[in-house]
């Protein structure tokens, strides 16, 4: 049998090695490898897109070019399938209305998206939102001025190629306004889907 000293020094390992578990455990996890899951990863790309208004009093078809930079702004967070990071993204906004009138839209969009970072380094889902400022010739009934805010919010999934090369897959909602600055701001509702490149480094 034995003796309550070796006892204590059993329970003592015990306890020493539950320790060690716990502090490792979170350095082993924070360790997320593959691409986008490094703080300080810059990413830059272009999407290209197809819209359409709705709910709006326009039925409006449009073609889009977002050419963008992205950089990672946290390390890993969260657990199990919502671990992910934060990202900060730039982009440029071009559009061309090409069905019941031919006018275009440029402007410059704030994003912050939410990486997830599952097992697979090949897939990267995203959430994102965001503002931006745009300048458009659009002609509509009750929309002011040419000069709007643009709010949205998308979602995503990046198919990794290879290390440092993905395409693309993205839905996303818009909506232009002139926030008050117009007694016309009626506003226009969008629905897009993109596709792209990107690249990491």
């Amino acid at each position: 049998m034995k003796t309550e000293s070796e006892k204590s020094k059993t329970i003592v390992k015990i306890i020493s090695l539950i320790t060690l578990i716990l502090i490792y455990c979170p350095t082993i996890y924070a360790e997320t490898s593959g691409p986008l899951a490094k703080k300080g990863t810059k990413q830059c790309g272009v999407n290209l897109g197809y819209g359409y208004s709705f709910e709006s009093n326009s039925d409006l078809r449009f073609a889009s070019i977002y050419p963008y930079f992205g950089k990672v702004m946290t390390d890993p967070i969260g657990k199990g399938w919502l671990k992910g990071n934060i990202e900060g993204i730039v982009e440029g906004a071009f559009s061309y209305v090409f069905k019941n009138q031919k006018t275009y839209s440029a402007g410059i969009n704030l994003l912050a998206r939410y990486n997830f970072l599952p097992a697979s380094d090949n897939w990267r889902p995203y959430v994102q939102g965001g503002f931006g400022a745009v300048y458009t010739n659009l002609s509509l009934d009750d929309f002011g001025t040419n000069f709007n805010f643009a709010s949205n919010a998308a979602c995503g999934i990046q198919y990794f190629f290879n290390k440092e090369n993905s395409i693309n897959l993205e839905w996303r909602y818009f909506h232009f306004s002139n926030a008050g600055l117009d007694h016309g701001n009626a506003g226009l509702n969008m629905n897009n889907i993109f596709i792209g490149f990107s690249h990491i480094f």
